[in-house]
Protein backbone atom coordinates (compact mmCIF):
# COMPACT_ATOMS: atom_id res chain seq x y z
CA UNK A 1 0.00 0.00 0.00
CA UNK A 2 1.68 3.65 -1.02
CA UNK A 3 0.58 6.25 0.72
CA UNK A 4 0.24 9.64 -0.60
CA UNK A 5 0.46 12.58 1.72
CA UNK A 6 2.63 15.18 0.24
CA UNK A 7 4.26 16.36 -2.60
CA UNK A 8 7.79 17.25 -1.59
CA UNK A 9 6.76 21.08 -1.37
CA UNK A 10 4.20 19.59 1.31
CA UNK A 11 1.06 20.46 -0.85
CA UNK A 12 -0.49 17.06 0.34
CA UNK A 13 0.04 17.94 4.10
CA UNK A 14 -3.72 19.89 4.20
CA UNK A 15 -5.52 19.30 7.41
CA UNK A 16 -4.76 15.41 7.12
CA UNK A 17 -6.33 14.57 3.70
CA UNK A 18 -4.50 11.94 1.44
CA UNK A 19 -4.98 10.18 -1.44
CA UNK A 20 -4.33 6.35 -0.55
CA UNK A 21 -3.45 4.07 -3.53
CA UNK A 22 -3.78 0.49 -2.89
CA UNK A 23 -2.91 -1.15 -6.47
CA UNK A 24 0.78 0.04 -6.61
CA UNK A 25 1.06 -2.09 -9.49
CA UNK A 26 -1.46 -0.22 -11.46
CA UNK A 27 0.90 1.99 -14.21
CA UNK A 28 -0.96 5.65 -14.53
CA UNK A 29 0.03 6.97 -17.86
CA UNK A 30 0.99 11.11 -18.24
CA UNK A 31 -1.94 13.55 -18.80
CA UNK A 32 -4.75 11.35 -17.79
CA UNK A 33 -8.38 12.57 -17.79
CA UNK A 34 -9.90 12.60 -14.00
CA UNK A 35 -14.02 12.32 -14.32
CA UNK A 36 -15.33 12.86 -10.59
CA UNK A 37 -18.92 12.49 -9.51
CA UNK A 38 -20.65 13.40 -6.41
CA UNK A 39 -23.87 12.33 -4.61
CA UNK A 40 -25.29 15.59 -5.24
CA UNK A 41 -28.29 16.87 -6.35
CA UNK A 42 -30.36 14.42 -9.28
CA UNK A 43 -27.79 11.98 -8.00
CA UNK A 44 -26.18 13.43 -11.46
CA UNK A 45 -22.81 12.48 -10.69
CA UNK A 46 -22.43 9.07 -8.58
CA UNK A 47 -24.54 8.10 -11.40
CA UNK A 48 -22.37 8.75 -13.61
CA UNK A 49 -19.47 7.72 -12.70
CA UNK A 50 -21.30 4.10 -11.73
CA UNK A 51 -21.97 3.79 -15.11
CA UNK A 52 -18.50 4.24 -16.34
CA UNK A 53 -17.04 2.17 -13.62
CA UNK A 54 -19.34 -0.78 -14.54
CA UNK A 55 -19.12 -0.89 -18.20
CA UNK A 56 -15.64 0.03 -18.88
CA UNK A 57 -13.67 -3.50 -19.22
CA UNK A 58 -10.59 -2.84 -17.92
CA UNK A 59 -11.45 -0.09 -15.47
CA UNK A 60 -10.65 -1.59 -11.79
CA UNK A 61 -10.53 0.54 -8.13
CA UNK A 62 -6.87 1.24 -7.63
CA UNK A 63 -7.59 3.37 -4.25
CA UNK A 64 -9.09 6.30 -2.36
CA UNK A 65 -9.23 9.51 -0.90
CA UNK A 66 -9.08 9.58 2.71
CA UNK A 67 -9.74 13.30 4.95
CA UNK A 68 -11.47 14.09 8.16
CA UNK A 69 -13.64 15.83 6.01
CA UNK A 70 -15.75 13.11 4.77
CA UNK A 71 -18.50 12.49 7.21
CA UNK A 72 -18.39 9.02 9.16
CA UNK A 73 -20.30 6.79 6.59
CA UNK A 74 -18.88 3.46 5.54
CA UNK A 75 -20.76 1.91 2.18
CA UNK A 76 -20.90 -2.02 1.26
CA UNK A 77 -22.09 -3.92 -1.97
CA UNK A 78 -23.05 -7.18 -1.67
CA UNK A 79 -21.53 -7.84 1.43
CA UNK A 80 -18.73 -6.00 0.50
CA UNK A 81 -17.39 -2.81 2.57
CA UNK A 82 -15.83 0.07 0.31
CA UNK A 83 -14.65 3.50 0.96
CA UNK A 84 -17.45 5.81 0.27
CA UNK A 85 -14.64 8.32 -1.92
CA UNK A 86 -12.80 5.44 -4.28
CA UNK A 87 -10.22 5.81 -7.25
CA UNK A 88 -10.96 3.70 -10.80
CA UNK A 89 -8.57 3.50 -13.78
CA UNK A 90 -9.00 2.91 -17.11
CA UNK A 91 -5.53 2.34 -18.90
CA UNK A 92 -7.64 1.99 -22.60
CA UNK A 93 -9.17 5.09 -22.19
CA UNK A 94 -6.02 6.81 -19.62
CA UNK A 95 -8.94 8.22 -17.28
CA UNK A 96 -9.34 8.24 -14.17
CA UNK A 97 -12.82 8.63 -12.23
CA UNK A 98 -13.73 9.25 -8.57
CA UNK A 99 -17.16 8.74 -7.02
CA UNK A 100 -18.58 10.19 -4.02
CA UNK A 101 -21.33 8.55 -2.36
CA UNK A 102 -21.67 10.59 0.54
CA UNK A 103 -22.79 14.06 0.98
CA UNK A 104 -20.52 16.00 3.32
CA UNK A 105 -22.35 17.39 6.23
CA UNK A 106 -21.19 20.95 6.03
CA UNK A 107 -20.03 23.29 3.16
CA UNK A 108 -16.68 23.99 4.97
CA UNK A 109 -16.10 19.95 4.71
CA UNK A 110 -15.38 20.40 0.47
CA UNK A 111 -11.90 22.29 0.70
CA UNK A 112 -9.64 19.46 2.32
CA UNK A 113 -10.79 16.96 0.10
CA UNK A 114 -10.30 19.49 -3.03
CA UNK A 115 -7.28 20.59 -2.09
CA UNK A 116 -6.18 16.62 -1.70
CA UNK A 117 -7.91 15.50 -5.18
CA UNK A 118 -6.16 18.32 -7.06
CA UNK A 119 -2.44 18.06 -5.27
CA UNK A 120 -2.81 14.47 -6.34
CA UNK A 121 -3.77 15.43 -10.13
CA UNK A 122 -1.24 17.52 -10.65
CA UNK A 123 1.93 15.11 -8.83
CA UNK A 124 4.56 13.69 -10.57
CA UNK A 125 2.99 10.49 -10.12
CA UNK A 126 -0.29 11.88 -12.42
CA UNK A 127 0.17 14.87 -14.47
CA UNK A 128 -3.63 15.42 -15.12
CA UNK A 129 -4.24 16.53 -17.80
CA UNK A 130 -7.90 17.65 -17.34
CA UNK A 131 -10.59 17.52 -14.63
CA UNK A 132 -14.43 16.78 -15.14
CA UNK A 133 -17.13 17.86 -13.04
CA UNK A 134 -21.35 17.47 -13.35
CA UNK A 135 -24.09 19.65 -11.99
CA UNK A 136 -27.48 19.34 -12.24
CA UNK A 137 -30.11 21.86 -13.01
CA UNK A 138 -33.04 21.86 -10.58
CA UNK A 139 -36.45 21.84 -11.92
CA UNK A 140 -39.61 21.45 -9.94
CA UNK A 141 -41.55 20.21 -12.96
CA UNK A 142 -41.74 17.28 -14.87
CA UNK A 143 -38.76 17.55 -17.20
CA UNK A 144 -39.17 16.45 -21.00
CA UNK A 145 -35.86 17.63 -22.17
CA UNK A 146 -32.27 17.07 -21.23
CA UNK A 147 -30.12 19.11 -23.09
CA UNK A 148 -26.38 19.33 -22.09
CA UNK A 149 -24.53 22.75 -21.13
CA UNK A 150 -21.05 23.32 -20.30
CA UNK A 151 -19.38 25.71 -18.65
CA UNK A 152 -15.04 25.88 -18.74
CA UNK A 153 -11.74 27.39 -18.46
CA UNK A 154 -10.36 29.81 -21.35
CA UNK A 155 -7.96 26.59 -22.39
CA UNK A 156 -10.83 23.97 -22.14
CA UNK A 157 -13.63 25.79 -24.09
CA UNK A 158 -11.39 24.52 -27.51
CA UNK A 159 -12.96 20.75 -26.85
CA UNK A 160 -16.62 22.11 -27.39
CA UNK A 161 -16.11 24.30 -30.49
CA UNK A 162 -16.80 21.72 -32.60
CA UNK A 163 -19.43 20.39 -31.38
CA UNK A 164 -23.26 21.25 -30.14
CA UNK A 165 -22.56 21.49 -26.81
CA UNK A 166 -24.03 24.85 -25.67
CA UNK A 167 -22.24 27.25 -23.48
CA UNK A 168 -23.94 28.32 -20.23
CA UNK A 169 -23.43 32.37 -20.20
CA UNK A 170 -23.87 32.99 -16.68
CA UNK A 171 -24.80 31.40 -13.35
CA UNK A 172 -22.94 29.65 -10.42
CA UNK A 173 -21.68 26.20 -9.45
CA UNK A 174 -22.26 24.96 -5.70
CA UNK A 175 -21.08 22.58 -3.87
CA UNK A 176 -18.15 19.81 -3.82
CA UNK A 177 -18.17 20.35 -7.96
CA UNK A 178 -17.37 24.13 -7.11
CA UNK A 179 -14.28 23.71 -4.70
CA UNK A 180 -12.91 21.72 -6.88
CA UNK A 181 -13.20 23.45 -9.97
CA UNK A 182 -11.84 26.49 -8.32
CA UNK A 183 -9.10 24.68 -6.66
CA UNK A 184 -8.26 23.21 -10.30
CA UNK A 185 -8.25 26.71 -11.68
CA UNK A 186 -6.10 27.99 -8.76
CA UNK A 187 -3.67 25.25 -10.21
CA UNK A 188 -3.58 26.06 -13.59
CA UNK A 189 -5.27 22.13 -14.49
CA UNK A 190 -7.55 22.25 -17.11
CA UNK A 191 -11.30 21.75 -16.01
CA UNK A 192 -14.99 22.33 -17.09
CA UNK A 193 -18.26 21.31 -15.62
CA UNK A 194 -21.11 19.48 -17.82
CA UNK A 195 -24.73 20.77 -16.65
CA UNK A 196 -28.27 19.49 -17.52
CA UNK A 197 -31.63 19.27 -16.20
CA UNK A 198 -32.24 17.10 -13.21
CA UNK A 199 -35.36 16.59 -10.72
CA UNK A 200 -34.84 18.86 -6.89
CA UNK A 201 -35.35 15.34 -4.98
CA UNK A 202 -34.94 12.36 -6.65
CA UNK A 203 -32.59 10.64 -9.06
CA UNK A 204 -32.45 11.66 -12.53
CA UNK A 205 -31.20 8.86 -14.27
CA UNK A 206 -32.31 10.61 -17.86
CA UNK A 207 -29.98 13.70 -16.61
CA UNK A 208 -26.98 11.14 -16.71
CA UNK A 209 -27.78 9.32 -19.75
CA UNK A 210 -27.78 12.67 -21.35
CA UNK A 211 -23.85 13.43 -20.19
CA UNK A 212 -22.95 10.44 -20.68
CA UNK A 213 -23.80 10.34 -24.30
CA UNK A 214 -21.76 13.32 -23.88
CA UNK A 215 -18.76 11.62 -23.20
CA UNK A 216 -18.79 9.24 -25.56
CA UNK A 217 -18.77 11.35 -28.27
CA UNK A 218 -15.55 13.08 -26.42
CA UNK A 219 -13.36 10.36 -25.16
CA UNK A 220 -14.66 7.57 -27.09
CA UNK A 221 -15.92 5.61 -24.08
CA UNK A 222 -18.89 3.30 -25.75
CA UNK A 223 -21.13 3.53 -22.18
CA UNK A 224 -24.55 2.14 -22.94
CA UNK A 225 -27.32 4.86 -21.57
CA UNK A 226 -30.49 2.63 -22.61
CA UNK A 227 -31.05 1.11 -19.51
CA UNK A 228 -30.80 4.72 -17.80
CA UNK A 229 -33.14 6.37 -20.23
CA UNK A 230 -35.45 3.58 -19.85
CA UNK A 231 -35.52 4.30 -15.79
CA UNK A 232 -35.88 7.70 -16.56
CA UNK A 233 -38.72 7.25 -18.27
CA UNK A 234 -40.22 5.12 -15.56
CA UNK A 235 -39.60 7.48 -13.19
CA UNK A 236 -41.22 10.42 -14.79
CA UNK A 237 -44.43 7.90 -15.51
CA UNK A 238 -44.63 7.59 -11.61
CA UNK A 239 -44.49 11.11 -11.26
CA UNK A 240 -47.24 12.03 -13.92
CA UNK A 241 -48.96 9.33 -11.83
CA UNK A 242 -49.02 11.52 -8.95
CA UNK A 243 -49.40 14.59 -10.32
CA UNK A 244 -52.78 13.60 -11.99
CA UNK A 245 -53.84 12.02 -8.51
CA UNK A 246 -52.93 15.21 -7.06
CA UNK A 247 -55.17 17.28 -9.15
CA UNK A 248 -57.61 14.46 -8.81
CA UNK A 249 -57.70 15.08 -5.03
CA UNK A 250 -57.93 18.30 -5.43
CA UNK A 251 -60.67 18.57 -7.59
CA UNK A 252 -62.70 16.67 -4.93
CA UNK A 253 -61.69 18.85 -1.90
CA UNK A 254 -62.74 21.80 -4.18
CA UNK A 255 -66.31 20.24 -5.32
CA UNK A 256 -67.24 19.70 -1.99
CA UNK A 257 -66.33 23.02 -0.28
CA UNK A 258 -63.07 22.10 1.16
CA UNK A 259 -60.88 24.77 -0.75
CA UNK A 260 -61.21 27.88 -2.35
CA UNK A 261 -61.62 28.06 -6.04
CA UNK A 262 -58.54 29.10 -7.53
CA UNK A 263 -57.64 26.53 -9.46
CA UNK A 264 -54.77 23.72 -8.97
CA UNK A 265 -50.78 25.21 -9.08
CA UNK A 266 -49.77 24.08 -12.26
CA UNK A 267 -47.03 22.28 -10.21
CA UNK A 268 -46.04 20.21 -13.40
CA UNK A 269 -46.29 20.95 -16.52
Amino acid sequence: MRFITALKDGAFSHSGGKVIINDITTEIKKEPTIIVGFASIGLLGTIITDSIIKQIPDMKEIGFIASDDLPPISVFYEGVLKHPFRLYHSSKHNLIVGTCEVQFTSSSNYNDVSMTLCNWALSEDVKAKELVVFQGIPKNDIIDDFPVFYAADNESMKLFEDNEIKRLNKGIVTGPEATLLNEAMANGLKTYALFTNVYSDIPTPEGAAAILDVLNDIYGLGIDIKDLIDQGKEIKSKLMDLAEKAQQQFQQQQAAGKLPNKGYANYFK
